[in-house]
């Protein structure tokens, strides 16, 4: 089974396997109480989750758990990812929280984010004690009379309550808008907060039914098929549309021609506006490596600085605290502006009412005019399935992959990355190539070529690879590949 439980965004896994069975769960949140009585006698627990199937009965187990292990639980019901994180903060007696959801990962698929009591991910050193925990022969609480645990399903509007009131000291969009909610958290509050503000809006995939999260919808949908949500945003004469994930803590936005801007391009835009406004401290923005060197590029023209961390937005969020910092994010769409105490994590709603403010600052304005001379450098990502059950190795356990990675290098001069690793939280190797000037279809078909030999070593050969346009958006398909084009999937 392992040792290790948490990846780079808390605990993944496939419903009903280890570690997501339900006496898994149960012991996890029996461990989660020992942690959480270290530092309160009668601590008092937050927990929420995305609209899948599964996330009820993992929330039950985990409820079961915490209160076997003397926790007192409050059931929030299903918010936003960054509405934990927010309550937290802002409430101030929670001595913790968690979010039960596989963010854009599929239905079969779920995962637990785990909150310390300042609202932000669990650190390295809280993670292997938990490991270590529920790994071990320790014996852990268990009560015969649990603690009782309450619902409290008005704490999602406490959280909506305060975008809206931060955001109406914006400039009121008059324009109209389109958002897709990925039939996930979003759903209800997405159009809530919307219609507080008086924003004309259009609402597309906020139908949850427990099945259909992330379902042809969302973000990660969007990303492979911005010319899908440029259709709506053409028919609703729209100026800008943006999607969320199912756990809504990333966002990206495609205007009507279908260009898309994902994370890289909305740090462009914020920090030109808060460093205009003399709030980027430091003059300073969080990135990772997985960001495009378009935006390194672009920051540095107007004297802004990058610091680089390790993907994933609880690393953004500690540099953001630990230095003092205001801005940070993902080419995901994780995005964190810490202007204040109470927003420390990836939070796709407040994103996209910070663009939206942008676009009524200017009338007339698009979404291309937010980040003047912004240009992505030529970049794909590509996903090479690999199938569930399947221990992927680094590179180098993989015969003969290093030698070609490093004959890819020499054919490609002005290569600034490669990146090659099996991801933390799908069944795929993950391949990210980038130039200053060569062409986005020779990378795809070096991708391409990389990842078929990476197939052939699994014996899975014929899989899905997607390979990701990262510059203007869209799937690149094989055969676009041999015929010099590429076209959007929808």
């Amino acid at each position: 089974m392992g040792t290790r439980l948490f990846s780079a965004d808390g605990i993944r896994g496939i419903v009903d396997k280890h570690p997501l069975r339900p006496d898994d769960v149960e012991r996890l949140g029996r461990v989660l109480a020992v942690w959480l009585r270290q530092q309160a006698p009668n601590p008092i627990f937050l927990i929420g989750a995305d609209t899948r199937e599964s996330s009820r009965r993992l929330k039950a187990a985990l409820v079961d758990g915490l209160a076997r292990g003397g926790v007192r639980v409050v059931d929030a019901g299903t918010l936003p990812t960054a509405a934990i994180s927010y309550l937290i903060i802002s409430k101030g007696f929670f001595n913790g929280g968690i979010m039960v959801s596989a963010s854009h990962n599929p239905l079969i698929e779920n995962g637990i984010k785990v909150f310390n009591n300042r609202g932000v991910k669990v650190d390295g050193e809280t993670e292997r004690f938990i490991e270590d925990l529920f790994f071990g022969n320790t014996v852990l609480p268990y009560e015969i009379r649990p603690t009782s645990s309450i619902e409290q399903l008005d704490l999602s509007q406490h959280y909506a309550m305060a975008l809206a009131r931060e955001a109406q000291y914006y400039e009121r969009l008059q324009s109209h808008v389109v958002i897709d909610c990925a039939h996930g958290a979003a759903s209800q509050i997405g159009p809530t907060i919307l219609e507080k503000l008086h924003i004309p809006h259009t609402v597309l995939n906020a139908s949850p039914d427990g099945t259909n999260i992330n379902y042809r919808a969302g973000s990660e949908h969007v990303r492979f098929n911005p010319g899908s949500l440029a259709q709506t945003l053409q028919r609703s004469n729209a100026v800008a549309g943006a999607a969320f994930d199912g756990d809504a803590d990333r966002v990206v936005f495609v205007d009507r021609q279908g260009q898309l801007y994902d994370g890289d391009m909305v740090l462009a835009m914020l920090s030109v506006k808060l460093q205009a406004e003399q709030r980027l401290r430091k003059d300073t923005v969080v990135i990772t490596p997985m960001n495009n060197s378009g935006l390194t590029h672009y920051l540095r023209q107007r004297h802004i600085a990058t610091r680089e961390v390790e993907n994933g937005d609880k690393y953004i969020t500690h540099a953001l605290i630990n230095d003092n910092l205001t801005l940070g994010g993902e080419e995901i769409g994780h995005i964190i502006a810490h202007t204040d105490r109470f927003y420390v994590t990836g939070d796709g709603l407040r994103t996209a009412l910070l663009v939206f403010a942008m676009l009524a600052e200017a009338p007339g304005a698009t979404l291309q005019d937010l980040a003047p001379g912004m240009r992505k450098w030529p970049q794909v990502k590509a996903a090479v399935w690999i199938g569930r059950d399947t221990q992927l190795p680094p590179p180098a356990n993989i015969p003969g992959l290093l030698s070609l990675l490093s004959k890819t290098c020499e054919i490609i001069p002005d290569l600034t990355k490669l990146e090659c690793r099996p991801a933390s939280t799908e069944p795929v190797y993950r391949i990210m190539m980038e130039t200053r000037t060569t062409e986005t279809i020779v990378l795809a078909r070096h991708a391409f070529a990389i990842g078929k030999y990476i197939q052939q070593y699994f014996g899975r050969v014929g899989s899905p690879i997607q390979i990701l346009d990262c510059a203007w958006g869209g799937c690149m398909s094989e055969a676009a590949l041999r015929e010099r084009r590429f076209r959007v999937t929808s």
